[in-house]
């Protein structure tokens, strides 16, 4: 509106102009009474002009704005059931959610207490036979345990994915200390730390994990280091083993989903479960050499985590454990 007043005004004042000029020159000998005449005249013509011309823009301006509320309107009534269709299907998605995993806490509870009635009975038979007959039990007892592991660690992811989002400060120290404790007949070295880190209670799995997968590769006589340093408000998390290394081909692919590869848990979902913990928790995690370069030599698996800031009062310990 202000922008067509500011044209009729600019139009109107050049032609007001233009008239009083071409009438000095071309009639320079007009009365009065003529130029007060065809002033008048032409001053009434051009307000008739520029009050069309305002009528003009309004009615094409009213008509783009009428335009647009019927559209607005519109596409609020098709927002509107879009949005009543989302809470529906969010509604459904809810009940088949809430319906799958009862299925899935029964097939699993029922399936655990299979598994272990099987492992008893297994543990039963071996000793109850010999020769060949006991080195086939000694298979079947293995399959069942794998088969609980392979149990355990969906449970673990079905608990990840379950769980909220908060992280607390974690001791990182005393979660390593914890799991190195369950693995009593491996030489396990490390320094310690006083470094503090964004976790929850799952980060114990991350440390489960990569120390089981070091001994199930690396075998009874596996030596394992485990190392923490801090950089750019990051802890640097290294587990090192002096088992059968990673070739350079396999390091990205083992953290895959039931990648079938020369080290893994669980048939892939191990590492896998490890990664998704570790990003989780803010992190990156990725497949080394133990001796840079020489990977027959042993795996590392490096991964960060978040540093927290220490209570007052905190000091961390250098002590070894073997």
């Amino acid at each position: 509106m202000a922008l067509a007043l500011g044209k009729v005004a600019a139009i109107t004042l050049l032609l007001m102009s233009l008239f009083q000029f071409g009438k000095t020159f071309f009639y320079p000998d007009i009365s009065i009474m003529e130029t007060h005449i065809t002033t008048v005249a032409f001053t009434t013509l051009l307000a008739v002009s520029a009050a069309f011309f305002v009528f003009r823009s309004q009615q094409k301006l009213l008509t783009a704005m009428t335009i647009e509320v019927r559209e607005r309107k519109a596409a609020e009534e098709a927002l509107k059931r879009h949005t009543d269709e989302l809470a529906r299907l969010h509604r459904e998605l809810e009940e088949a959610h809430r319906e799958s995993n009862l299925y899935l806490d029964i097939l699993t509870h029922d399936i655990r207490n299979t598994e272990n009635v099987s492992n008893l009975y297994a543990e039963l038979l071996i000793d109850a036979v010999d020769g060949d007959a006991a080195g086939y039990v000694e298979k079947l007892q293995r399959s069942i345990q794998k088969s609980i592991e392979i149990l355990g660690t969906v449970s673990t992811i079905r608990r990840i994915h379950q769980a909220s989002s908060g992280l607390k400060a974690v001791d990182l120290s005393g979660v390593i200390r914890r799991e190195i404790e369950q693995f009593p007949d491996t030489a396990i070295r490390y320094d310690g730390s006083s470094c503090r880190v964004y976790a929850d209670d799952l980060l114990s799995e991350v440390f489960a994990n990569l120390i089981g997968n070091a001994v199930k590769y690396g075998g009874t006589d596996v030596g394992i280091t485990i190392r923490v340093g801090e950089e750019d408000g990051e802890a640097l998390v290294s587990v090192e083993d002096t088992g059968p290394g990673i070739p350079d081909a396999d390091k990205q692919a083992i953290f895959h989903r039931y990648e079938q590869k020369r080290r893994g848990v669980g048939e892939g979902l191990g590492l896998y479960l490890v990664q998704i913990l570790v990003e989780r928790y803010g992190g990156r995690i990725w497949a080394d050499d133990r001796a840079c370069g020489r990977p027959e030599e042993g795996a590392a698996f490096r991964f960060t985590l978040r540093q927290a800031r220490p209570e007052p009062g905190e000091k961390g310990d250098r002590q070894t454990e073997t």
